[in-house]
């Protein structure tokens, strides 16, 4: 998640981070491990959603891409299918 901005979501910062997102996506696809699975634009936040078999695996192949984001991540919740309950949350600096 990318979110929390201070004004109403920039247009460009979201076409920014298309670069982000298929960045992502195609790094868990050389990793084999896992896919893009949407996003969502908010009125002060941008989510990318992401599915595959380990989030810890996927977090790994997914770190230094979103360290590279022309912004900085604000949240990344790590789920164990949909209907996690208590997912690992990890929130940047």
């Amino acid at each position: 998640m990318f979110e929390d901005r201070p004004a109403e979501f920039d247009t460009g910062l979201m076409d920014a981070l298309l670069e982000t997102e298929l960045a992502a996506d195609e790094a868990l696809g050389l990793a084999n491990a896992g896919a893009i699975d949407g996003n969502d634009v908010g009125a002060n936040g941008y989510e990318l959603y992401f599915i595959g078999d380990d989030p810890m695996v996927m977090w790994r192949v997914l770190e230094p891409v979103f360290a590279a984001a022309p912004v900085a991540w604000t949240r990344v919740e790590l789920r164990n299918g949909l209907d996690d309950t208590s997912p690992t949350v990890l929130v940047h600096d």
